[in-house]
């Protein structure tokens, strides 16, 4: 299965001069765990939630101030759209990346999470075990 098949296409950026307070609150809006951060239209970065929180707890003060390229992950690490789930999990295995950009030529056409790989290996094993998938 190509990454293509089980991606998120719908993904949220902003703009690397974004106060971090404004992409939290989007964030949390659309209950999201990360955010693809751009300059002029190209991936520059990407925060997660994890780097949110760990910003705040620093000093409130300055949270309120920070802009997402003073804490955003760069370079980042991306992948292909033809690339296959194995290529995915070994990635991810080998960077501790939990949350990963697919990139097609320079446009960013979805992202791909750990809970989408664990969501198409459930439903694989499903299927292999002969169990009845959106039956009543």
């Amino acid at each position: 299965m190509k990454v293509r098949d089980f991606m998120t296409a719908l993904i949220m950026t902003a703009e690397e001069d974004t106060l971090v307070v404004d992409a939290a609150k989007l964030m949390a809006a659309e209950d999201i765990g990360s955010l693809l951060i751009t300059k002029a239209d190209v991936l520059a970065g990407m925060i997660t939630r994890r780097e949110v929180i760990g910003a705040q707890l620093l000093s409130e003060e300055s949270f309120q101030s920070l802009r997402v390229e003073d804490i955003m992950t760069t370079p980042v690490v991306t992948i292909g759209p033809e690339a296959d789930i194995g290529q995915a999990i070994a990635l991810m295995n080998q960077t501790g990346k939990h949350h990963i950009p697919v990139i097609e030529g320079n446009d960013i056409i979805g992202l791909v999470a750990a809970t989408d790989i664990i969501r198409v290996l459930a439903t694989m094993k499903l299927i292999a075990d002969g169990a009845p998938l959106g039956e009543d």
